[in-house]
């Protein structure tokens, strides 16, 4: 039956029915149309001229190569390009070239195709922090694909070329992947932060350590302690970093258990992290490294670690104290040292 035809009770009763059913398609219409709220803008793409001729392999041009990489951003649904905006909030990219060559395997009856195009790049974030300055992030990207180069009748120039381009692309998306999570860390809360710590991926473990380390929170290091057992080596060095930087005396132990048959560039490593917590079990056993560990390596890490506790305990004995101490804010220690070997 018509609507005009039904009673009024019963148009009523269809109107009202009818009504979520196009709320919900007219809320549907938005979100499909509109921007994502929680994506970064991005106002501009650098590629270098130069960067580029040092990878003739690639053989395209930084026009096509910014198109690309839009395309690799925006894949994430974390950042939105527009070129040459304007506001507040704007950030930029730059893309580095850092490899691309062809890499050779080994011939064996299940690998026919043994030449790979390989692409490394990195990807920098320069993000306004709000305060008039930029806050750099960095991401790794890396891809490989075959060339087609014994296929019969010989390596045909443009397969490899499509290979290489391939490669860039899906380097380019790797990296912007990365960068998406580095940015979504920073808005996360500790307790999802928290949750990260356990993912199954190590570079979404890294990035949440780094987020924490930045706020210091003590209430996350139980979690950070139980990274010092990952098994990727950046995680634990980022985890050792993110202690020192919260200061917690509840790492020191646990650092001291680490050093447990490791090499001797690691435990240098922990050695400094130690130092920097401070306290009397760190100042001991540093002490009975300096005198009696086998390796020299380790004592001199020992004895330069004792040292620079030393020296702060003695500074902060001879700052008299105020009755309103002035609170200082202190750069985020993403590592306690520069990578050595990996434990």
């Amino acid at each position: 039956m018509p609507l005009a035809l039904l009673p009024k009770t019963s148009l009523l009763r269809c109107r009202a029915a009818a009504l979520p059913i196009l709320l919900g398609a007219a809320l549907c219409a938005l979100a499909c149309h509109r921007p994502l709220s929680e994506s970064q803008l991005i106002s501009t793409l650098q590629v270098s001229d130069a960067n580029l001729a040092a990878s003739p392999e690639l053989g395209t041009s930084p026009e096509q190569v910014r198109k690309a990489l839009q395309s690799a951003l925006e894949a994430t649904r974390k950042f939105t390009v527009q070129l040459d905006s304007k506001g507040p909030a704007r950030a930029q990219v730059r893309l580095e070239i850092e490899a691309a060559r062809r890499v050779l395997l080994p011939t064996t009856p299940k690998v026919s195709d043994h030449e790979l195009a390989e692409v490394l790049v990195s990807l920098e974030l320069l993000l306004p922090d709000g305060h008039g300055d930029l806050e750099r992030l960095v991401a790794e990207g890396g891809a490989r694909r075959p060339t087609q180069a014994d296929a019969a009748g010989g390596p045909d120039p443009d397969a490899r070329r499509q290979a290489f381009e391939d490669a860039l692309s899906a380097a380019m998306l790797e990296a912007s992947t990365a960068l998406s999570w580095q940015v979504e860390a920073r808005r996360k809360t500790d307790a999802d932060l928290q949750r990260d710590l356990s993912a199954g991926d190590a570079r979404v473990r890294d990035y949440a350590v780094r987020a924490l380390a930045e706020r210091r929170n003590p209430a996350a290091v139980p979690l950070l302690l139980s990274r010092l057992e990952d098994e990727s080596p950046e995680v634990v060095r980022r985890a050792m970093g993110a202690l020192v930087a919260i200061g917690d005396p509840r790492a020191v132990r646990p650092l001291i258990d680490l050093t447990r048959k490791r090499s001797p560039q690691f435990v240098a490593e922990v050695l400094y992290a130690i130092g920097s917590l401070g306290g009397g079990e760190a100042e001991a056993y540093l002490y009975t490294l300096e005198s009696g560990s086998p390796d020299e390596e380790v004592r001199r890490a020992a004895h330069e670690a004792l040292s620079d506790l030393r020296r702060r305990r003695e500074e902060t004995a001879a700052v008299p104290s105020s009755p309103h101490p002035q609170v200082t804010s202190r750069p985020p220690l993403a590592n306690p040292r520069p990578p050595a070997t990996t434990p």
